[in-house]
């Protein structure tokens, strides 16, 4: 019984860290685009589709014992691509659309071993219940196991593995752990072969029928849970706080629940199922209520993971109450769960990003789990349905009205009429279903009501939401997620006067103007409104380099700086890593790093690897420049360290909020020390320290790690500001 379940959870954890070290390896490869890590998800969860679906086809046909000879063999013939052999990035042939790419390079790579490790939960438990061993009657309990070690695997990459270790040195220490993991398998089958039922040895298992609504069932529930950890994950990184690493919390959750009600002695508390209804509904109330910023944002976090929380534990639990009764129909029990969370990253990743401007898959993930919602049976009065509609209503577009400041009492009254009226919808059969799917539909007109905002446009894409509205003060402004990309001023003779983070009297603006650099030609890379567009020249052409097409429709359509611009403008579509390579070498007097996705850095644009890519691009006294203005990263460090590494004289500026001018830190590295000197002297650019103590690890393609550069204080903080009895 132990070898089986260091089995399953030791592969488990393994499938879980090469996830996300071959994802990291292929960002800067690809460019650093969101696709590559939404095609890598994708892909992930296909294959384990796959893995689950060959396990139960060939458990089912050839009976446990002789597919524990296959499944060894496989063992070996998988390690034959990786990890025996290197992984190589770079393929000759036909070039191929950036998804199927992705999708080849990982089919040939990791493909092969990663299918056999999606495999092993399935095996191990069939496994198991051929086996005359204590717990052979209850051979789910090892998924619980499988869920323990991915919760290992994902706690321990970002603080342990990715912290300290380069990618060629993750993989080294993996293909040491898969050597131990083969050695566990060989143990086990030569121990536990003695072990093996009579019955069972060498006799295919039967097949039972299963109804469609049981399957059916099992899949919703498989998709519900993966939607919601995937929205919320996208809800409090995205529009809360913007903090990495914050995406751990949601998918720990998740593999929590599993863990919880899949153990031994399951544990769901009753009253989760009892007050489901509520729940579903504190959740819903959720997706609204921080468009308003009444509280902390730590109080937002926190509430969307304790009600993420108690929803996963009772679709967990709901899961495991129908599981099947013989142990034959368990390999179709999970290959359901699995189709069930395929389709829900499909939809959640890359369908509703491209049909929805809002994050309506929460909303969505909630009106799934509302329906597998047994019903009552009890036909109750329809005045009681109108009743509890009408609280419903009142909360979600009376009580934003009503409430234009934190208020105890009204936060109670809040919670109060939600938690009753979705108490009696969940009720009435399917209402609380019913009622959610008009929230759905009235997401937009909502989301305008609690944010007091009328958007000019919105547009969401696989990058993320962009919102352009024009705000009282008189500017016109371009959001995304939380964060303000840019500004301007709707009075027609400002127009042309940059403002924000490159009003004149910020550092790049000023930079720009100066006779520092004496420019003759600037890149700059993102787009945002194009405010930097203002300061080129007839004899300074500007290159923006922009990821997303979109934002450049964006900021012709809706703003004025790019038609405006004094001197020639380009916009070269794509990511600017690899269209900088296209660029002639020694081009660019100053380049101007100004990519970020909402307050997320894209670490591929700023490490020593790239920035020898930046230096063959500039004049021989040219320079870099990065906007660093961030709440919760503290990029210095990292840039200093860079510095030092590559020779470069480093200095920064921070110039605070003055009229229309907002707060904006920047970077700056030079290798020409007479312009250095002017920079410190004529502009009241800082130096910073260059010597490597205290500067942390050095950042390359091969290395990055946020955590030693995470700045907490603006949370912290805001909860110190926080009285929540006050009225």
């Amino acid at each position: 019984m132990f070898l089986l379940i260091l089995i399953t959870f030791f592969s488990a954890f393994l499938l879980f860290q090469i996830e996300l070290i071959i994802a990291k390896l292929f960002l800067p490869q690809y460019g650093g685009s969101y696709l590559v890590w939404g095609a890598c998800i994708v892909f992930f969860q296909g294959a384990l589709l796959a893995g689950y679906v060959f396990a139960h086809t060939f458990l089912r046909r050839l009976g446990t014992n002789r597919y524990l000879v296959l499944h060894l063999g496989l063992l070996v013939i998988s390690s034959m691509f990786f990890p025996l052999r290197d992984i190589h990035l770079s393929f000759s042939g036909v070039a191929l659309p950036l998804v199927l790419d992705i999708f080849w390079r990982l089919t040939v790579t990791i493909g092969p071993v990663f299918f056999v490790l999606s495999t092993m939960s399935l095996v191990t438990q069939s496994w198991l219940g051929c086996c005359l061993l204590q717990g052979r009657d209850n051979p789910y309990v090892l998924y619980a196991y499988s869920n323990a070690g991915s919760f290992a695997g994902l706690l321990t990459y970002p603080f342990i593995f990715e912290r300290y270790l380069t990618n060629t040195e993750q993989l080294q220490i993996w293909r040491v752990l898969y050597l131990v993991l083969f050695l566990c398998n060989m143990a086990a089958w030569l121990i536990l072969k003695r072990e093996t039922a009579p019955q069972e040895k060498n006799t295919p298992l039967p097949i039972e029928p299963v109804s469609a609504k049981q399957m059916g069932r099992w899949l919703c529930l498989g998709a519900a849970g993966v939607v919601m950890f995937l929205s919320v994950t996208t809800i409090i990184t995205y529009e809360v706080a913007p903090v990495p690493l914050l995406w751990i919390a949601p998918l720990g959750i998740y593999l929590l629940a599993f863990i919880f009600n899949f153990k031994k002695n399951p544990w769901c508390p009753s009253w989760i199922v009892r007050y489901i209804g509520p729940i579903i509904g504190f959740q819903a109330i959720m997706y609204f209520l921080p468009k308003k910023h009444l509280l902390p944002i730590v109080i937002d976090v926190i509430l969307y993971c304790v009600f993420l929380f108690l929803v996963c534990l009772y679709t967990q639990n709901q899961l495991i109450q129908s599981k099947p009764s013989s142990k034959e129909r368990m390999t179709l029990f999970y290959v359901m769960i699995s189709v069930g969370g395929f389709l829900g990253g499909i939809v959640t990743s890359w369908i509703i990003p491209i049909i929805s401007n809002s994050l309506i898959e929460y909303l969505a993930g909630l009106f799934v789990v509302a329906l597998m919602v047994p019903s009552q049976g009890v036909q109750k009065p329809w005045w009681q349905l109108c009743l509890w509609v009408l609280l419903g209503a009142w909360a979600f577009y009376v009580w934003p009205h009503w409430t234009s400041g934190y208020h105890l009492w009204s936060f109670v009254l809040l919670w109060v009429l939600v938690g009753m009226g979705f108490k009696g919808l969940a009720s009435h059969g399917k209402g609380m279903a019913i009622f959610l799917a008009g929230i759905i539909v009235m997401t937009p007109f909502l989301e305008s009501v609690w944010q007091n905002v009328h958007f000019i446009v919105k547009k969401r894409n696989y990058y993320g939401i962009y919102e352009i509205y024009d705000a009282k003060s008189g500017l016109r402004v371009l959001v995304h997620g939380t964060t303000l990309h840019g500004m301007e001023c709707l009075r027609p003779d400002l127009r042309k006067i940059p403002l924000g983070y490159y009003s004149p009297i910020s550092p790049i603006g000023t930079l720009l103007i100066s006779d520092v650099f004496k420019a003759q030609r600037v890149g700059v890379v993102g787009l945002g409104t194009g405010a930097l567009s203002m300061y080129s020249k007839l004899s300074c052409p500007v290159d923006y380099y922009e990821l997303d097409g979109d934002v450049k429709k964006l900021a012709l359509d809706y703003f004025w700086y790019l038609s405006s611009a004094p001197g020639e403008v380009h916009v070269i579509l794509g990511d600017a890593r690899l269209s900088l390579r296209q660029a002639p070498d020694g081009v660019y007097d100053l380049l101007v790093i100004d990519a970020f996705s909402g307050d997320a850095i894209p670490s591929h644009l700023v490490n020593k690897d790239v920035l020898k890519e930046y230096r063959q691009k500039l004049t021989p006294r040219g320079g870099v420049v990065f906007h660093i203005t961030n709440r919760y990263l503290n990029l210095e460090p990292v840039l200093a360290r860079i510095a030092s590494d590559c020779g470069a004289y480093v200095a920064i500026k921070d110039v605070g909020d003055s009229g229309f001018n907002m707060r904006s830190i920047w970077c700056i590295l030079v290798w020409d020390e007479e312009r250095f000197l002017k920079l410190i002297t004529k502009e009241n650019w800082q130096p910073l320290d260059t010597t490597p103590e205290g500067q942390g690890r050095l950042w390359s393609d091969d290395y990055s790690s946020i955590l030693p550069i995470i700045n907490m204080n603006e949370l912290v903080l805001s909860l110190h500001a926080f009285k929540p009895w006050a009225r």
